[in-house]
C-alpha cells in the first residue's frame, strides 16, 4: 500500500511530513525530545547502544548527524560495521520513532569543519579528555584536564579539542512510526530504495 487514506487515521504522507517537522524540532530545540536519540551500532554480533544529541537533520538527503570523540568505540565500531540505528521517543505524544541506515565517520573534511564551527565554545571542553572514552581508571573523573590558570583558554580555543572531535552522519533508508493509542496502536513503515520510496500501514 502506498499513500492513501484508511478510515479514522492520518494519511501516510501526513506521517512522513510530520515526522519531518518532529525531527527538525528536535534539532533546534534542546527541550524536544527528538533532541536526543538513541544510536545503535554493532560490535562484532553484539548491539550497543548509547544516547546521543541529534545535531542535524535532512529529510531531503534523509541524514542525522551528532557528534563524538574519534576515540570512542562507536567510531571503531561504525567504521567496522556501518550499519546502525535511531531510536527516538516522546512520552508526551507516545510516538517512537525508528530509523535504520548506515554511518559514516567523518573527522578530516568539509563536513567535520562545517560540525566543528557549530559546537560551542563552552561545549568543545567535552572532547578534551585526556585518555579516551571506556578507558578504566582508579577512580570516578571526567577525565577533562585542570582549566585553573592560563591553561583553560588555550583548550577551549580549540585546537586541544578538535583533533579528538568527530560527526557521525547517518542516511537512514528504513524508518518504522508507531503512534501508542488506548483504542489501538496505529504504525507505518517507509522504505527507500534507488530513489523510489514504498510506505505501508502495518499491524502494531
Amino acid at each position: 500500500m502506498f499513500f492513501g487514506k484508511k478510515k479514522g487515521l492520518s494519511t501516510l504522507e501526513e506521517v512522513l511530513e510530520s515526522t519531518w517537522k518532529l525531527l527538525h524540532d528536535g534539532v533546534r530545540d534542546f527541550k524536544n525530545p527528538f533532541h536526543h536519540a538513541s544510536l545503535a551500532t554493532l560490535h562484532g554480533n553484539k548491539p550497543q547502544a548509547r544516547m546521543v544529541i541529534v545535531r542535524e537533520f535532512s529529510e531531503k538527503d534523509r541524514l542525522l548527524i551528532c557528534h563524538c570523540d574519534v576515540r570512542s568505540p562507536k567510531v571503531f565500531e561504525i567504521t567496522h560495521n556501518p550499519n546502525v540505528s535511531w531510536l527516538f521517543y516522546d512520552p508526551k505524544k507516545w510516538l517512537q520513532l525508528r530509523l535504520s541506515g548506515t554511518a559514516a565517520v567523518h573527522t578530516d573534511d568539509n563536513t567535520a569543519e562545517a560540525q566543528w564551527g557549530k559546537v560551542r565554545v563552552h561545549h568543545r571542553i567535552n572532547y578534551c579528555a585526556k585518555i579516551p572514552p571506556g578507558s578504566t581508571v582508579s577512580k570516578p573523573t571526567s577525565g577533562l584536564p585542570d582549566l585553573v590558570g592560563d591553561k583553560g583558554p588555550k583548550i577551549l580555543d580549540g585546537s586541544e579539542a578538535r583533533k579528538n572531535f568527530a560527526a557521525v552522519v547517518c542516511r537512514f533508508d528504513e524508518m518504522d512510526w508507531l503512534h501508542l493509542k488506548l483504542t489501538g496502536h496505529i504504525r507505518a513503515q517507509f522504505h527507500w530504495k534507488d530513489g523510489q520510496m514504498d510506505a505501508s500501514w502495518v499491524i502494531p
